[in-house]
């Protein structure tokens, strides 16, 4: 869901640069940075999760 939320606010950021219609704005390089932190913060935060549900389970290791 996290990351759902994260790639939602990429695309919104990414709608808003469009209508500004600026020649300057790289705006799919923004949107392709932007959902790569989010996939890489998502990617990170795997072993944290699976610890806290191991935990929640009792599950060792």
């Amino acid at each position: 869901e996290r990351l759902s939320r994260s790639l939602t606010v990429c695309q919104d950021k990414y709608e808003a640069a469009k209508l500004q219609q600026n020649s300057n704005n790289p705006t799919m390089k923004d949107l392709e940075s932007c959902v790569e932190l989010s996939v890489q913060d998502s990617i990170n935060m795997m072993p944290h999760l699976a610890g806290k549900l191991k935990a929640y389970m009792s599950i060792k290791d």
